[in-house]
């Protein structure tokens, strides 16, 4: 295995996996024909904007007098026509951004990297991701660090993080692009209550989980591939997912240029998460 930077095969992360494998039509929406929803929901707006508040403070870009008027600043710099959606994103995302600091600093884990970038070539593909962070404990040992932020966090969801296919991509990543052992992933959860709360999960990795997870890469890899040339892009009907309506369930209802253009706008070929 290698890292590349030249390789002309398909590249795969953790999302174009998934919605693959759970809709092979929304991945066409959105990773062949590029259409994203013109608006992002208000969880995934306040997710995006944690992570790069997070990003700034390890990087030490963080001024202290924007943090004390942090909502105000997130208000200036993420834009939305709805004022009322983007007064309630800059309070949730300062909010749960100030009370984790005060939850976790000091911290016994010492940031190294943040946004850690990683492809690794695959026989058939160029698997790739982003790493939230890298950090070591007190004891020098490596440790990779993910920050989730969730409405709730429940038993499924943990045993979702700690044996999915997010973490095993993730971890196999680091361990194939840094000589350093990584011991596993320390989860940072942000939970999004009345009471915000900050639970710290630890987890080792899992070797076994790994061998199953490049099996998955390598079987959607072929199968995109086919549905390239075949054009087999078929909807799952699978429309619903977490309480919510898939953002493409329109175009696949009707497709038409009304409704591409009510719905939908260009993907910016960008950073997947923007900056502030």
């Amino acid at each position: 295995m290698k890292q590349t930077q030249t390789s002309t095969k398909l590249q795969l992360s953790y999302s174009k996996i998934n919605t693959f494998l759970h809709c092979r039509k929304k991945y066409y929406f959105n990773y062949e024909e590029k259409l994203i929803p013109k608006e992002s929901t208000i969880p995934l707006q306040v997710g995006d904007i944690v992570h790069q508040l997070l990003h700034k403070h390890y990087m030490k870009e963080l001024d202290l007098k924007i943090i004390e008027n942090l909502d105000e600043h997130v208000k200036r710099i993420h834009h939305n026509e709805n004022e009322e959606i983007n007064f309630e994103v800059a309070q949730q995302a300062a909010s749960l951004f100030t009370q984790y600091l005060k939850t976790h600093e000091p911290d016994f884990l010492k940031v190294i990297s943040s946004e850690f970038w990683c492809e690794v070539e695959l026989s058939n593909c160029i698997l790739v991701g982003k790493v939230d962070a890298l950090a070591k404990d007190v004891e020098g040992k490596l440790w990779r660090v993910e920050h989730k932020t969730a409405s709730r966090v429940d038993n499924a969801y943990l045993q979702g993080l700690k044996h999915g296919l997010q973490g095993a991509i993730y971890d196999y990543l680091v361990s194939n692009l840094i000589s350093e052992r990584l011991q596993g992933t320390i989860y940072n959860m942000l939970v999004k209550t009345k009471i915000p709360k900050f639970p710290r999960v630890p987890n080792l990795i899992n070797p076994s989980l790994q061998v199953q997870m490049l099996q998955t890469v390598k079987g959607v890899a072929d199968s995109i591939e086919r549905c390239k040339q075949n054009d087999e892009y078929y909807p799952s009907c699978s429309c619903f997912l977490y309480g919510r309506e898939c953002d493409y369930r329109p175009l696949c209802n009707f497709d038409s240029a009304e409704v591409r253009k009510a719905f939908y706008k260009p993907k910016e070929e960008a950073h997947e998460r923007g900056t502030l």
